[in-house]
């Protein structure tokens, strides 16, 4: 049916009547409705189940991960790295809660998406509506009915419903996202330091040519998941707040790959789960990392200097230790 009439909402309109065959219930099947009435809400149920059922679960599994591995090394010393070069001293268990604190925000504001859905016909007017039966209070069912599907009603709009609420979503996931890309690439890198060591399976392959490798490919393939999904989430934020007047189809393509970037998203955060799982601390090489940097240790001694009255206390640190060096 579709294929014939070129409309998917109408074919499915059309199925139902033939399937009901009832002359008194037929007639008000998609009645004073335009396809964007259905589309919309459908489009936020789906958004919320997948919210509630997949997103929120996998990302408080990450969360809890990250928990667990700072509790875990919370007394791991270690050489911290600002632009690169060697820092002052930090723990590896406050580095991972730094990550944990920053993903239990927006896990927070997830939680409180509430998405937008309307039901006013063609062009957000009622006009249909109001002509057929104009003693009812259709502002009044509608927005009833549209909570009733656990969204937030709005009564002024156009064909479309406004979309910042999905905007709003999506820019959370992509937060989201990059927090985990900071996440997989700060590991990567204690990883080449030696902090970090992957646990892995007797008969796993790093390499096809290379016996000893033993890759963070679980953290690699978050990375580009989560870029493929920021990439997809960046035109889905920006693009679907603009139509033209009171409608255009343009947006209609593009909702079709919300599944697609949310799919890379929830990829992205169980390959770096799977990576968490995996990974085995080397506290021995942070320390020794940490004693073969002395220079670092200059921060507190200038401040204690300063402390007990040394007015050149910065500069004259800076001069010992770069003489040392």
């Amino acid at each position: 049916m579709e294929e014939k009439i070129k409309h998917d909402v109408k074919a499915i309109e059309i199925f139902l009547k033939e399937k009901i065959d009832d002359k008194k219930v037929s007639p008000y099947i998609h009645f004073g409705l335009t396809s964007e009435d259905i589309n919309n809400l459908a489009y936020a149920r789906l958004l919320k189940r997948f919210t509630k059922k997949l997103l929120l679960p996998v990302i408080s599994v990450l969360i809890l991960e990250l928990c667990s591995l700072a509790k875990k090394s919370s007394q791991c010393v270690m050489l911290s790295r600002t632009h690169g070069q060697p820092a002052s001293p930090t723990t590896f268990g406050k580095e991972i809660a730094v990550f944990a604190q920053r993903l239990m925000d927006r896990f927070e504001k997830l939680k409180k998406v509430r998405f937008a859905g309307k039901l006013n016909g063609a062009v957000g007017n009622y006009n249909a509506f109001v002509a057929a039966f104009p003693e009812i209070d259709w502002i009044k069912e509608t927005k009833q009915f549209v909570r009733k599907m656990g969204l937030e009603p709005i009564v002024a709009t156009t064909q479309i419903v406004p979309h910042e609420s999905y905007s709003d979503f999506f820019y959370l996931i992509s937060s989201i996202n990059n927090i985990v890309l900071s996440l997989n690439q700060d590991l990567w890198l204690y990883l080449s330091y030696g902090y970090l060591e992957l646990q892995t399976e007797e008969e796993e392959v790093g390499s096809s040519t290379m016996p000893h490798k033993r890759n963070p490919k679980d953290l690699e393939n978050s990375e580009g998941n989560l870029e493929i999904a920021n990439s997809l989430l960046k035109l889905l934020i920006f693009r679907l707040q603009r139509n033209r007047m009171q409608r255009d189809l343009s947006d209609s393509t593009i909702k079709r790959n919300y599944g697609v970037a949310l799919a890379h998203s929830i990829l992205g955060y169980k390959r770096t789960i799977s990576a968490i799982k995996r990974i085995r601390i080397n506290s021995e090489k942070m320390l020794q990392d940490l004693l073969n940097h002395p220079e670092v240790f200059s921060e507190a001694l200038q401040v204690l200097l300063r402390k007990e009255g040394s007015e050149n206390a910065y500069f004259q640190v800076m001069k010992f230790v770069k003489n040392k060096n």
